[in-house]
């Protein structure tokens, strides 16, 4: 639309707004579905897939040219910004503080979606602020201080009808939270008028007053709330009494309420300590806690079999629609931090049954069974318990207990049913006190014939325990039933001593390291000098921290440290103040000291340690120069190190020492960029030294040298060393450090169970990556592998990411990295299923082999740049060659499934796994899209050098929006199918790879192979949907038959002109028989009847036009694959069907296109000799059959549109070779035209 000449844009002027007031109508109050908003949403992203290169015209066609009012405004800024790619974003007139150059900052990554939204909202003539703050995000964990260091995110108030509301663009769009080229209708609507009072849980404001609450909270109320994401609110989930993140077990157990509005089913996962471990002592997590959902409240139960800090997320999705078909998607909704300072006593994990859910949850309303006890939890002391469960009559119920150590049999005896007409009785009768899972199954024999299905559970404890003895305190629960004697005992916050380091004093009290770590608000609120000097007072002196000092803190044999922090961004401003330091030459050591650590007033052990870590890691050591250096001075220490005559770890135990931190250095052996899996390690080989550090009351390890030290190249050499900061090296979990360094002194292993030597050798080793991708050792634990039938597949768990994709790189250390001219890497594969990545290995060729496994996230950060890093390393070693080695499949890639464009489709494959057998030499692979796009395939084997004498063994077609694959394997063996997509709207005629599977076929296809076709040439062309057609039945292009014929129905929305061409193409043919094909319409549909006269492939094309449009071209508008497997009709051609039978007309009969006395049946003619003639003629004035110079009027049926009469053929055979049926639309009728032509 054009832009008015006199159309001007009148910005409000920043800081002229209202002050901020809590909202005086909420979201609810203005809408509670964003369907309200579609014709806005829909104006939105229209307007975001247009590229305007004026601010003023952009404005105009978004927000001006239909008059919207203040709330309209607000939404489609919202929606144009959550919707478009903003980094294509090319604005002209480019003039610093203009708009365009606001937006326009996208383009280099230097965009903010506040500023953008403000911007543009103020150019609308809306007052709208940014808020600085802080916000809980992706790597945000519970009970971490965010708000100590600086802001990190902005968002947005906007006043809207005298009413401030918040909304944040950014967390809104996909795009911004790593999903790029999100489709267009993805996006986050709690993000838009979300109220105050549920974004305070994720969005901190450093100005109180844009809390717009009627009482702000502190930044410590912020701190302790629990990570609620957005679907907890938009589920209708509550906090009740415990509005806690930080929860604390009391004698190793805990029990934590939350409310729900209505119908939600539930799932969670628990991990434990550091590592996010799955298992304590080789028990899983969930054993340990039970989820219960009665009415309107959701309850866990939990024990903590160790020690040690625990994290609880909770899942949930919408089940108001019941249990649905295929996938299901659950969403993070909270997460927890569970602090244990002492394990559960007197108890282990709960029975073992077939879920983690007890009660009656969305689950087990499948059927109608009301129980008598909707608890989860029965308690007995006399070991005897009853159940009532009224049903349907037809309905059977089957129970069983589960305990470990019984079996079924065993346990079977304790339970009897007593069946009534509309009930059930279940009566338990315990014999042994303990914990017992009661199982429930369900059977309608109508439906579920002899199968029954798991309904609903009970955790049955047999014991004198009182209820809290065994579960702790339960909040907001008034439904619990009394058991015989249990009681709940009144509820009693845990008490916790306040810290005692105050403004960063050190106390006299120890903290073992079995306590919990201290509390983020202990550690991370801190007095820095705001006027800093390198050079120190006159009156410094540093001194070094007492051997004494030293010797009374060093770990026992057993010890474990305590993790002090979730995220090094909590340093962000210590860091950079160390930064700084290592820029700055010292002329002596106190001045450094004094400048990196005294004069920034640093007295937190946690910030000196950080400091000085940061500091070397970053200081480069050819600056090193001080004016004077005396013997065993610590600058001779730092001048050693700069001429590689000591170490990074002596230097890090000097700074900590004069920083009055108790630090040793640890010497042994680690597992360094020239390391082998096969070396032994002795003498000065793979020696290496790093550091303990004793800090807020527990040890830590640290390695400076190999986080200064990263390593980009398979040699070690001066031009392939990257100097880089390593912050994985800083504090890694003792458990994961020891794979890769090994201390000759035991007790700085810092494990309870110190490993040998040997062991350590004999380990896998692995890369910081590894740990920081969240990845773990499945299958293969040592370094060395031992094959001998020629394959092995190595298992990596990567279940803490989704995001991650991986490569490999396979040599063999004397041959290379080729076996006779092919490449090592084909002769292995990589694919993810269930949250592990597997590395299927075959090795043509006897010797040792070097697995290298790399991973890189697929939505990268700043810190990975999208660069796949090395993350462990294998030796394997086979004993025999191969006699007929067979790579993999030549694909494009060596990892399997997801390509590297998967994620910018929006496409999801409906089949699990990539591995994908054939039936009698046939496969089908579907994957649904969301958008309309465009698909293409390959089909590669090891066996075919020319990928394309596999074309014709593969066809693809859209069918409805899901791209279907068919796949007729010409041979045994592996086969590999490459899928790329294209969106013709964004990617021109750029084609992307977006999956890839493996097909294994036992048994090869024995039939024909599909024709040649171009790519998309089956199912709907561009103007089908666009002429309001439709497919009536199945909307599968490729159509298999049996018996040689079919009827295929297209719903029209219009009046339309249509014809078919029916072609036989098997065996490179390409007869046409169109005259085999019928169309008949009814005014809704139009139909055509086809015969296929011969086994083999046909091309059924159809064309069509609207009525109304009078060319005589019609354009293609969709195709069909017909598969005729066997045909019985005769060959017949239907009557010639000239141009106005398309208008909308309907043969009854005849059908034969050839008339003929002794035709099988008369039809409804009254003999033989004549011919009845039954049509549907829309409009039609006269109807009129003609043989020869005859002709013979139809009676039209009366108020219809059929037409009908019998003609008399006795004068006719032999003498006339045509029949014709014609028609007139003229009152009266004047001019005819043909509408069939027989032969005779």
């Amino acid at each position: 639309m054009t832009v008015p000449e006199d159309f001007k844009l009148d910005p409000v002027q920043p800081g002229s707004f209202p002050e901020p007031q809590p909202p005086r109508v909420l979201k609810c109050d203005i809408y509670r579905d964003p369907e309200f908003f579609k014709d806005l949403d829909d104006h939105a992203v229209a307007e975001a897939r247009i590229s305007y290169d004026n601010f003023r015209v952009l404005m105009w066609n978004l927000v001006f040219k239909n008059n919207y009012g203040e709330l309209e405004k607000a939404r489609v800024i919202f929606r144009w910004l959550t919707c478009k790619d903003l980094k294509t974003i090319c604005l002209k007139s480019e003039v610093p503080e203009l708009p365009e150059r606001i937006l326009n900052d996208f383009g280099s990554g230097k965009g903010s979606y506040a500023r953008a939204f403000e911007l543009m909202a103020r150019y609308s003539g809306l007052y709208a602020v940014s808020i600085k703050g802080w916000a809980k995000g992706i790597d945000y964990s519970v009970g971490s201080d965010v708000t100590s260091g600086p802001v990190n995110h902005s968002w947005n108030a906007v006043y809207v009808n005298g009413s401030w509301q918040l909304l944040d663009c950014s967390w809104a769009s996909l795009r911004s939270r790593g999903t790029e080229d999100a489709p267009s209708s993805s996006f986050d609507d709690f993000y838009f008028f979300t109220d105050p009072a549920e974004m305070i849980y994720s969005h901190f404001p450093e100005n109180s007053a844009w809390q717009l609450l009627a009482t702000a909270q502190s930044n410590l109320d912020y701190e302790k709330h629990p990570h609620l994401k957005s679907h907890f609110f938009t589920l209708g989930l509550r906090l009740l009494e415990q509005n806690s993140g930080l929860l604390h077990t009391q004698n190793g157990v805990l029990t934590l309420t939350l409310g729900f509005t209505r119908q939600t089913a539930f799932t969670y996962k628990i991990t434990f300590g550091d590592d996010n471990a799955e298992q304590v002592r080789e028990v899983r997590l969930s054993r340990y806690l039970i989820q219960e959902m009665t009415k309107d409240r959701l309850t866990y139960y939990f024990r903590a079999p160790a020690a040690g800090t625990y994290r609880l997320t909770i899942f949930a999705r919408d089940a108001s629609d019941g249990i649905p078909k295929g996938n299901i998607v659950f969403r993070s909704v909270a997460e927890y931090k569970i602090v244990c300072p002492e394990a559960v006593h007197d108890f282990g994990p709960f029975p073992y049954c077939s879920d983690s859910s007890c009660g009656f949850d969305v689950y087990t309303q499948q059927y109608p069974i009301i129980p008598s006890i909707k608890t989860a939890i029965l308690i007995t002391s006399t070991g005897k318990a009853e159940v009532t469960f009224v049903k349907d009559e037809k309905l059977k119920l089957y129970a069983r207990l589960v305990r470990d150590g019984l079996s079924f049999e065993e346990l079977k005896s304790w339970l009897s049913f007593d069946d009534g007409k509309n009930q059930t009785v279940l009566r338990i009768n315990i014999k042994l006190p303990g914990e017992y899972g009661l199982e429930i199954f369900a059977n309608d024999p109508a439906t579920d014939g002899e199968i029954y299905t798991h309904f609903s559970q009970y955790l049955i404890v047999s014991s004198g325990h009182e209820f809290s003895e065994i579960f702790g305190s339960v909040f907001n629960r008034d439904d619990l039933t009394e058991q015989e004697a249990w009681k709940h005992k009144t509820h009693k916050e845990p008490e916790y001593e306040s810290s005692d380091a105050v403004n960063g004093e050190r106390s006299e009290r120890k903290i073992e390291a079995t306590t919990k770590a201290p509390d983020a608000d202990d550690v991370r609120h801190r007095l820095y000098a705001s006027v800093v000097t390198a050079e120190a007072p006159s009156g410094f002196e540093a001194a070094p921290v007492s051997d004494k000092d030293f010797a009374a803190k060093r770990p026992s044999e057993s010890y474990r440290p305590v993790k002090l922090f979730d995220d090094v961004a909590i340093f962000k401003a210590v860091d950079g103040h160390s930064v700084e330091v290592s820029k700055v030459e010292h002329g002596n050591f106190r001045d450094l000291i004094w400048h990196l650590i005294y004069a920034r007033n640093i007295t937190d052990e946690l910030e000196k340690a950080r400091a000085i870590f940061v500091y070397l890691s970053s200081k480069d050591l050819s600056k090193i120069n001080f004016g004077r250096v005396e013997r065993d001075s610590p600058e001779e220490m730092l001048m050693n190190l700069k001429d590689g005559r000591t170490t990074y770890a002596r230097v890090y135990e000097t700074l900590c020492s004069y920083a009055g931190l108790n630090c040793d250095t640890v010497t042994g052996f680690a597992k360094g960029a020239d390391y082998r899996p096969d070396m032994h390690f002795s003498g000065d080989e793979g020696q290496h030294s790093w550091n303990a550090v004793f800090v807020n009351g527990t040890w830590q390890l640290v390695d400076c040298h190999w986080a200064a030290r990263r390593l980009v190249g398979k040699q070690v050499a001066g031009d392939n060393v990257r100097y880089e900061l390593d912050n994985y090296y800083f504090m890694p979990a003792s458990s994961q450090l020891i794979f890769t360094h090994y201390p000759l002194v035991a007790i700085w292993q810092l494990l309870e169970k110190p490993i040998t030597l040997e062991e350590f050798e004999n380990l896998v080793p692995i890369k910081s990556a590894f740990f920081k991708y969240g990845l773990s050792v499945i299958s293969h634990r040592n370094a060395i592998i031992h094959v001998e039938e020629g394959e092995v597949t190595i298992v990596i768990g990567c279940a803490k990411s989704s995001n991650l994709a991986f490569t490999f790189n396979l040599a063999h250390y004397e041959i290379g990295e080729d076996y006779r001219g092919v490449p090592l890497n084909q002769f292995a594969m990589n694919y993810q299923s269930e949250g592990n990545s597997y590395f299927r290995v075959r090795l043509p060729e006897s010797g040792s082999y070097q697995l290298v496994i790399y991973a890189k996230e697929t939505t990268p950060s700043q810190d990975t740049g999208g660069m796949f890093s090395g993350v462990c390393e294998y030796e394997i070693i086979s004993g025999k060659s191969q006699s007929n080695p067979l790579p993999f499949p030549p694909c494009a890639h060596n990892t399997w499934g997801p390509g590297d464009s998967f994620h910018d489709y929006n496409v999801t494959p409906l089949q699990r796994g990539v591995i994908i057998k054939t039936v009698n030499g046939t496969a089908e692979v579907q994957i649904s899209m969301r958008d309309e796009l465009r698909f293409t395939a390959k089909l590669k084997s090891a066996l075919v050098d020319d990928d394309t004498q596999l074309t014709p063994f593969l066809i693809q077609r859209l069918v409805g929006d899901v791209a279907v694959f068919s796949i007729r394997a010409p041979l045994a063996g592996e086969f590999g199918l490459e899928i790329y997509a294209n969106n013709p709207l964004v990617d021109g005629q750029s084609l992307h790879h977006v999956y890839q599977y493996l097909v294994l076929c036992d048994e090869p296809f024995t039939g024909e192979p599909f024709p040649p076709l171009p790519p998309s040439y089956l199912g709907p062309q561009p103007q089908f949907k666009p002429l309001g057609l439709s497919v009536a039945g199945s909307p599968d292009p490729l159509i298999v038959v049996e018996g040689g014929e079919l009827q295929l129905s297209f719903a029209t929305a219009q009046p339309t002109r249509m014809s078919c061409q029916l072609i036989f193409c098997s065996d490179g043919g390409d007869r046409d028989y169109s005259g085999l094909s019928l169309q008949q319409s009814d005014g809704a549909a139009i139909t055509y009847v086809i015969k296929l006269p011969q086994p083999g492939f046909y091309k059924a094309q159809f064309f069509a036009l609207p009525a109304s449009d009078t060319s005589e071209s019609l354009p293609g508008v969709y195709n069909s694959l017909i598969d005729c497997r066997s045909t019985f009709v005769s060959s017949t051609p239907f009557p010639k069907q000239y141009g106005i039978w398309r208008d909308g007309c309907y043969l009854y009969e005849p059908l034969d296109g050839h008339l003929q006395p002794n035709r099988p049946s008369k039809g409804g003619a009254s003999t033989y000799q004549h011919v009845f003639f039954s049509v549907d003629v829309p409009r039609a004035t006269s109807v009129a059959v003609v043989v020869g110079e005859d002709w013979f009027p139809l009676d039209q049926k009366p108020d219809s549109i059929s037409w009908r009469g019998e003609v008399q053929m006795d004068g006719f055979w032999g003498r006339e070779r045509k029949l014709s049926v014609v028609t007139s639309f003229d009152d009266p009728p004047s001019r005819y035209g043909t509408l069939l032509e027989y032969s005779m």
